[in-house]
């Protein structure tokens, strides 16, 4: 049973395109797998972050009503509060430039 060595090489070639768009396949839910777990990790981050500030502010007005703080501690605290919420504002906004990039 000869067959024709065209139609042989049609057939290899389809099995090789099939296995090509097979593996593009895998590797497309692969990439979109780590993506996500990425922002649900990035989402994760972030919300610890204000948890841990929020935490920090609700002990600076305990302290503040008991009156035991300095002048000098409160703008201490102050300048580092803001030190951290310009950081965390560079840092959503690079983040949000670079995720819109990759859109």
């Amino acid at each position: 049973m000869s067959t024709d060595p065209v139609i042989r090489s049609l057939r290899l070639g389809g099995q090789l395109l099939h296995l090509l768009v097979l593996a593009l396949g895998v590797a497309g839910g692969y990439f979109m797998t780590v993506q996500s777990i990425r922002l649900e990790l990035a989402a994760k981050a972030e919300s610890v972050t204000v948890e841990t500030l929020e935490r920090k502010l609700t002990n600076l007005e305990v302290i503040l009503r008991e009156g035991v703080v300095t002048r000098e501690q409160f703008y201490e605290f102050s300048r580092e509060v803001d030190h951290r919420l310009a950081r965390i504002e560079y840092y959503l906004s690079e983040d949000k430039g670079g995720e819109s990039g990759q859109r």
